[in-house]
């Protein structure tokens, strides 16, 4: 059977070490103690990230000529590199990074049956809500993206049971008075609301940040 592959989020950045380090959540940093510097890639995110970093210098003597490629864990920071200062040089390098910002693929058929995510142990944490409705073409696949990756959530169906929407309305109505809550599926994580998806992109983002 044809398999679809939806990467999502796939961004590469080169970047140099006289450019802006601009990367939302991955940064290259340094430390510096005398003629050592230690270069460090951190990830605020609450996915993984894989890099891809090489540096070009003739001032340093370094840990490692290769280029280095490395899972960046959530919530982490790495040293990844090693170099020390030659004796007469100034002490100046520029690297190349890449990002890889997969944080999960989505493999699914023409017939939606399979559904396979990868999403990082950050996602089960919080408390998490899900607003669906018997017409909505895209509640099965996001509720299967939860139960795939063990995500607790409390399901209401509104076509059911309209009491806790309804408190939701209430409730998001207090904090956004201006702003509509009526577009099904909606996602509650913890105190948050997302009621804009209109796909398994928009779910999943809004999953991203519900965690951050």
């Amino acid at each position: 059977m044809k398999n679809y592959i939806l990467l999502l989020l796939l961004t590469l950045f080169t970047i140099s070490a006289n450019a802006q380090n601009d990367h939302k959540y991955v940064k290259l940093t340094e430390k510096i103690k005398g003629k050592r510097y230690e270069l460090y890639i951190e990830n605020t995110d609450s996915i993984s990230y894989d890099i891809f970093l090489k540096v070009d210098t003739e001032d340093f003597r370094r840990s490692s000529e290769r280029p280095i490629l490395k899972t960046i864990p959530p919530k982490s920071k790495q040293r990844v590199l090693t170099m020390v200062v030659l004796n007469g040089k100034e002490g100046k390098y520029t690297y190349t990074l890449i990002i890889n910002e997969v944080a999960y693929a989505l493999q699914f058929d023409k017939d939606f049956e399979l559904l396979d995510t990868k999403l990082d142990e950050a996602l089960t944490s919080k408390t998490v809500e899900i607003y669906t409705q018997n017409d909505c073409s895209i509640c099965p696949d996001a509720k299967r993206i939860l139960t795939k990756n063990k995500i607790g959530y409390q399901e209401y169906n509104i076509d059911q049971d309209t009491t806790h929407y309804n408190k939701l309305i209430k409730e998001f109505k207090t904090l956004k008075p201006n702003s509509a809550v009526n577009h099904i599926p909606i996602l509650k994580v913890d105190n948050k609301v997302y009621n804009q998806i209109e796909s398994l992109e928009d779910f999943i983002e809004a999953l991203r940040d519900g965690f951050n």
